[in-house]
Formats: structure tokens, sequence, C-alpha cells
């Protein structure tokens, strides 16, 4: 304050960032401390709309064209039929006459809003027939108007053979190649046919297996993990069909030396290929 003070006589006085009391502005003021501003001024922002207008109703739909004659506006605006006789020293008498004259004001303000909104509507349909008529005038003048200088300048320039194709270019081979597109269409149907035909023979002929009930699940977890093993560990004719008895599972090596050199590995793929012929002669899932 004292800086200022001293330089209060130059010619561009700097003021200290303080309250003051040289300001004519109040402390509710938003100018009572000043703050400086940019160059370009800011634009004031635009104001956020809360919530979203509704639909407006249609008053005079299509189902409705007689909304806005005089019989709908009478039978819509009825006299009452036993209009109340107030007696004379009724003490309601002012009450009873104040809400005549609202239902005559509300017959009278329909009456007029329906006429008025008519009126509003035909020449709102006007204007809009206007616009469409004049778009669609604008458009045959813009289809219909002559060629333009640059394109009949250079149009010289473009091959004969351009300016006779019109339309849709010639196809002469459609017809034949249609059939071919149908007969295809045909044969790879057929296929997806004959292979859903196969998918469910198949699924019919292993269904005989399936487990579907809780005894048939708790004889085949009895069978398969029997902790004891039974007697079929104890055969010389093979391991039986308990897991415990079938070790680690075979490797890849294993496989390929069984199928090879193994003659029952080699009685497997004989059986594997007749099953395979004898289910293409068949037609059928064996």
């Amino acid at each position: 304050m004292s800086l200022s003070r001293t330089y209060r006589a130059a010619t561009r006085q700097v003021r200290s960032f303080s309250v003051s009391s040289n300001l004519r502005v109040g402390p509710e003021s938003p100018n009572y401390i000043e703050v400086p501003q940019t160059l370009q001024p800011d634009l004031p922002p635009t104001p956020r709309v809360k919530g979203t207008l509704p639909v407006p109703r249609e008053i005079f739909p299509a189902r409705r064209p007689d909304k806005a004659t005089p019989a709908y506006i009478s039978a819509a605006t009825l006299e009452p039929s036993k209009p109340k006789i107030i007696k004379k020293g009724d003490p309601n008498a002012e009450s009873i006459e104040w809400k005549r004259k609202m239902a005559a004001s509300r017959r009278k303000n329909l009456e007029e809003g329906l006429l008025e909104l008519y009126e509003r509507k035909k020449t709102t349909d006007a204007a809009m027939t206007r616009r469409s008529a004049a778009k669609q005038a604008r458009r045959e003048r813009v289809l219909r108007q002559p060629e333009r200088d640059d394109e009949r300048l250079t149009n010289p320039s473009v091959i004969q053979a351009l300016k006779t194709q019109h339309g849709i270019l010639p196809d002469p081979d459609r017809d034949a190649r249609l059939a071919r597109s149908r007969e295809r269409v045909l044969e790879k149907q057929l296929q997806k046919s004959a292979e859903r035909h196969n998918d469910l023979h198949t699924l019919y002929m292993n269904a005989r297996t399936f487990i579907t009930t809780e005894e048939q699940l708790t004889r085949e977890i009895e069978a398969k993990f029997r902790e004891d093993g039974g007697d079929e560990w104890l055969s010389d004719s093979g391991i039986g069909t308990n897991v415990w008895a079938k070790g680690a599972p075979p490797t890849i090596q294993d496989i390929v030396k069984n199928q090879t050199r193994d003659d029952v590995g080699r009685w497997r793929i004989e059986q594997d290929r007749m099953s395979k012929v004898v289910e293409e002669m068949t037609g059928g899932k064996l």
C-alpha cells in the first residue's frame, strides 16, 4: 500500500491486489476485487436445457375429421339441461353464479380454441404443401436442365462405346448363370439334409449307451471305479475294464507302435476300416 501511495502521481497507476476504498462498488459486487480479464471476451455459455419436451398430441387426427365442424363443437359445449335456479336469500348464490360463469368461459374457450387451432393447422399444412411443391419443382428443373458447358466441351473425349450405354448393362448369360446358381444351392441343401440325417442316426445309435437315470450312473461308477478291482485284475487274458487297472495313458509313440507292429493294433485298424465300409454300404452308423 505504501508503494501504491508513492506512485499515485505516475502516468499509469499500479494498484496492488487488495481491497481499496477508492472502488465505488460494495463488497457484495463481483467487481469488488479486480480480476485480470482476457483480451478476447469470452462468449456466454449455452444454457443447459433440462429435460425434454413431450411430443405434442395430434388435435385433429385423420380418424376424426369432424372436430372442427359446428356439430362437434355444439356437442362438446352443451348447455346444462337443467339450469340451477338461484333462490332469493340463498347463501351460496355467489358460488353458484361463479361456477356458472366459469362453465360458460370453459365452453367459450373450447370453441374458440378449436377454431383457432384448426385455422393454424390449415395454414401449416398449406405452407408445408407449398414447400414440398417448390422442392419437387426445383428437382424437376435440375433434372431437365440443359447440359453444362464443361460437360459439353469435354464430351468429345468420351469414347463412343460409353455413350451408347444407358441404364443397366446387358447380360446375355443371365438365365444360364441363375440356373447354375439354383443347382448349386439345391445341391448344398441336399448335402446339409443328408448330413443332418446322418447325425440324427448316429445320435440314435449312440443313445443306447447314454446315462439317463441316477441308477445307471451309480452302476457305471461302481463298475469303473471299484477300489478292490474284483476278479478282472487277476485275469491273465486282459487287464479288465476298471480304470485303476489301465495304468498311465498311452503316449503318441505307443499308439503308433501298437498300430504298426502289434497284431492287435493291425486287427483294430482292419476292424475300423471294415466298420467304415459297412457304414457306407448300409448308409447308417453301426
